[in-house]
């Protein structure tokens, strides 16, 4: 059974263990968050549906541990930019990325302990609809 909050945006967290960090749920509020930071131990799921607005971004972020994996997926209204990404001193390492997509899915297994990000970019001239889910998976 899951516990589930949802906000007056559309904002949906479901998870079956404990719910994401308060920063998420700060976020809830928002007309249009752009980055959203999430807690995502083994076990937890986290749902979220927003708008990205036009040349707007929308980020959702865990700290996860080496050989920690994350099944994720999305579906968007429209064409989106989509990464996988995080930061190493002064750089950026993408471990996801795909342009023009509509929706996408996969798995992804931590290579060092970090703060990972997925992320969308919304090239168009009209609010894309996007729907995501992460499940945090035992390492």
């Amino acid at each position: 059974m899951h516990n589930v909050y949802e906000g007056p945006t559309g904002f949906v967290c479901r998870v079956n263990k404990v719910i994401v960090t308060i920063a998420c749920a700060a976020f809830a509020g928002s007309a249009h968050a752009e980055l959203i930071e999430v807690r995502l131990t083994p076990g937890e799921i986290v749902e979220k549906r927003l708008a990205v607005q036009p040349g707007k971004f929308a980020e959702l972020c865990a700290a996860l541990k080496s050989t920690q994996s994350v099944t994720w997926s999305f579906r968007a209204s429209g064409a989106t930019d989509f990464n996988i990404h995080f930061h190493v001193d002064n750089r950026v390492e993408y471990p996801e990325r795909r342009e023009g997509v509509n929706d996408a899915s996969g798995r992804l297994t931590a290579s060092v302990d970090q703060t990972y990000c997925w992320m969308w970019t919304n090239r168009s001239a009209a609010p894309i609809a996007l729907e995501v889910r992460l499940n945090g998976l035992s390492r």
